[in-house]
């Protein structure tokens, strides 16, 4: 049999011939005859940083401004400014560099640390700070190092001798994604103003506090960039519809995992309309209908990533707290207006019918935007002509990258900034070693990164010298952003009181009120309330009461954090029986952990009937599912194509205790039919439980996402386990059928 890598060696002819061959990402019996003639589809030829830059187009006021190229950096995907205005620089050199992505896993990917000596806006100097890697995905400035996903692994990389370069790799976690999909598994790593890092593809959210990493699960999001605006809230995309939003904290959906609730990844940009600057023939599906105008260009989002929310200090007002989204299969960058409403979002083009930033250099391949120090918006350009990965390129782009040789060069990668002209540019930072108390000033700074950067030093610092500072510029009556910043500070600090947080509460400002109200929940964390006359959980019930519906809904699901006292539940109860607002409604269900996955209404019958022994080990049997079972079947228990089927619903967990107990005692091995699909899988045994652990992992997972089976005793297993001792492999399906 001929190999397509022997075709692609032999001549032009065989070139030519191995586009013919099936690809990863055809569709059973679909043509893919080209609908633009390939003489009206310009040449892509390779250019040089200065000659790419020419084919920019923007809006009069704007410029382009070259901050770093190759050979400093190749293949760029992410970065972010130290504070000291050092650019840390994530390369993933080892993505499609052939058309059958030969080498990907290679440990070819590193970190680069870019600096400008000389105060000019361009990058002079670079040190590589961690290289060997493979495929990385994600990074964060954190604790005085670097927080890197190189899937499965999560690590913290640090330099203890000051050269620049990572002495220490330290592993955290082994199942930050898998190298089974680039396109699809964990990237983010976005530390948000609440001071929890998020991720998209990967279902934990993770904190440094008290001495140790600790994570928490949330809702799984797709798919690249991920960015947060000036009231924490997280903005992403989903590949083909170009802005979503969580309009609350993610982490209330552990209570409903399943449940689609109004404010949870909420699509902010319905129009997915796009307007580039030239053809587009080169995108995987442009053989479809639809897919491509008349006149070549793309006709919506297919690779919508690197969404930014603008918090700087150089573009207009116009443009603070608005999204700038990527769109490298149609080399180009939307600008999106956002409106708010009572916490709310629509948004639309700020352009009729154009871009913000368009380019006819086939090559720009914008994956990701970031605010920065000087106010600027800096562009990552990953520079390759293909960016779409083996598993699911089509024979029709497959052709479209051997006719126009977009398949090299490789060592290729740009950064840019884009400044308005006569706009402010500030100087470069020196933060690191600031004193404290000049950090406290800059989170009353206009720039959003001067404001994040300071929070992150203080919280990591933890000098308590300056939190009368903080308190005051908290409770004040000064720019709101810059209260939130005060009061999520002393949250990361600890220092966050009963009264803090009533105050905030009872502000005026509803942004102001939601954070008070999710600055209670850490009160109550190490203070649960009093049963009825606490003064917080007074304040709590007035906003769920009185106030906008983003106050109400926020109070409800804060609330839900005491939900087992018993003035909070009557309060969530009256408030869902007599409140006119969907969005309220839904709120204190979830708030009450009784919101039906299916229906999105109240389910009483969930925890109905349940003793308080049956209570506890729900309670312990959730932890010990987060920790064990999370990875695969996720938190809300629908599983992952391809490697772990789903739980709720399954036959498996409601009809057979006797079956069920022998699958987690021994492991399970596929084929294996659920929901009346066929998983080929391999379910490892956790033994190493209790027979009180097994049951009550069990006990959760028949009676979480609107379940209501019978739960499980820890006789039960231990019967179980004595009449299978002598096992010693994983069952098959044939197997635990003949039990009843």
């Amino acid at each position: 049999m001929i190999t397509r890598r022997l075709l692609l060696r032999v001549g032009c002819f065989c070139v030519a011939a191995s586009s013919l061959l099936a690809q990863n990402g055809d569709k059973a019996g679909e043509a893919q005859n080209a609908r633009i003639a390939p003489e009206k589809i310009p040449s892509s030829p390779q250019l040089s940083p200065i000659e790419s830059m020419k084919t920019f187009k923007l809006p009069p006021g704007y410029e382009v401004q070259l901050v770093a190229s190759e050979p400093m950096i190749e293949a760029p995907i992410a970065a972010q400014f130290d504070p000291d205005g050092r650019l840390y620089v994530l390369e993933m050199r080892g993505f499609m560099r052939t058309p059958d992505a030969e080498g990907e896993d290679q440990p070819t990917g590193r970190i680069s640390i870019l600096e400008d000596t000389d105060g000019d806006g361009r990058m002079d100097k670079s040190t590589v700070f961690l290289d060997g890697l493979v495929m990385p995905r994600a990074m964060a400035l954190t604790q005085g190092g670097v927080l890197l996903g190189e899937p499965p692994k999560l690590w913290f990389c640090r330099d203890v001798n000051g050269d620049g370069k990572a002495d220490e790799k330290v592993e955290l976690f082994n199942d930050y994604g898998d190298r089974k999909n680039p396109e699809h598994t964990a990237n983010g790593l976005v530390l948000a103003m609440d001071n929890w890092f998020y991720n998209l593809y990967h279902t934990w959210r993770y904190r440094w506090r008290d001495g140790r990493w600790e994570r928490q699960p949330i809702p799984n999001r797709v798919q690249w960039g991920l960015s947060q605006d000036d009231y924490g809230r997280l903005f992403f995309t989903q590949n083909s519809d170009p802005l979503r939003a969580d309009l609350y904290s993610s982490s209330y959906a552990g209570r409903a995992p399943t449940a689609r609730v109004n404010f949870l990844n909420r699509l902010v940009a319905p129009v997915f309309t796009t307007w580039p600057g030239k053809i587009t023939a080169g995108v995987n599906r442009g053989y479809q209908p639809d897919v491509l105008r008349a006149d070549g260009s793309l006709a919506s989002f297919t690779a919508a990533c690197g969404t930014v929310i603008y918090r700087g200090d150089n573009f207009p007002a116009a443009a603070e707290n608005q999204a700038f989204i990527c769109e490298p299969s149609a080399n180009m960058i939307r600008w999106q207006n956002i409106h708010d409403e009572d916490g709310q979002l629509t948004s639309e083009n700020a352009f009729d019918k154009s871009e913000f930033f368009t380019s006819s250099d086939e090559r720009f391949r914008p994956v990701n935007l970031l605010n920065a120090p000087d106010g600027a918006l800096y562009v990552v350009d990953f520079g390759r002509g293909i960016i779409q990965h083996r598993i699911y390129m089509t024979s029709y782009l497959r052709k479209q990258v051997e006719l126009r040789g977009l398949a090299a060069p490789l060592e290729v990668g740009r950064i840019y900034r884009v400044v308005r002209k006569g706009g402010p540019l500030t100087p470069r930072p020196q933060l690191l070693r600031a004193p404290s108390s000049e950090l406290a000033k800059r989170l009353s700074h206009p720039n959003g990164w001067w404001r994040d950067t300071a929070q992150r030093l203080l919280v990591e610092r933890r000098d308590t010298s300056v939190v009368p500072e903080l308190r005051k510029l908290a409770l004040g009556n000064g720019d709101p952003r810059f209260r939130l910043h005060a009061l999520w500070t002393l949250e990361g600090m600890g220092q966050v009181t009963p009264e803090l947080a009533a105050a905030a509460i009872r502000d005026g400002n509803p942004k102001l009120r939601v954070t008070g109200l999710r600055l209670a929940e850490a009160v109550l964390e190490r203070r649960p309330p009093a049963p009825a006359e606490d003064p917080l959980l007074a304040a709590m019930l007035e906003a769920l009461r009185f106030g906008s519906t983003q106050v109400r809904v926020q109070a409800a699901l804060s609330l839900g954090m005491v939900r087992t006292n018993t003035t909070a539940h009557a309060g969530l109860r009256e408030a869902y029986e007599t409140t006119g607002s969907e969005w309220v409604k839904q709120a204190t269900a979830l708030g009450m952990g009784l919101l039906d996955p299916q229906t999105n209404t109240l389910n009483s019958a969930q925890l109905a009937g349940l003793s308080s022994d049956d209570l506890r080990k729900f309670k312990n049997g959730k932890e010990l599912y987060m920790m064990s079972c999370a990875a695969c079947h996720q938190p809300h228990g629908l599983g992952q194509e391809g490697l772990a089927p789903p739980l709720v619903g399954s036959e498996w967990v409601g009809y057979s205790t006797e079956r069920l107990t022998r699958i987690v005692l021994h492991g399970v091995r596929g084929p294996l039919k659920v929901k009346g699909q066929t998983y080929q899988l391999e379910m490892p045994p956790l033994s190493v439980f209790s027979d009180e652990q097994v049951a009550q992992v069990l006990t959760y997972v028949r009676r979480e996402w609107g379940h209501a089976f019978p739960t499980v005793e820890p006789e039960t297993v231990k019967s179980v386990r004595a009449i299978t001792a002598q096992r010693e492999q994983a069952w098959t399906e044939l197997e635990l059928l003949r039990i009843p």
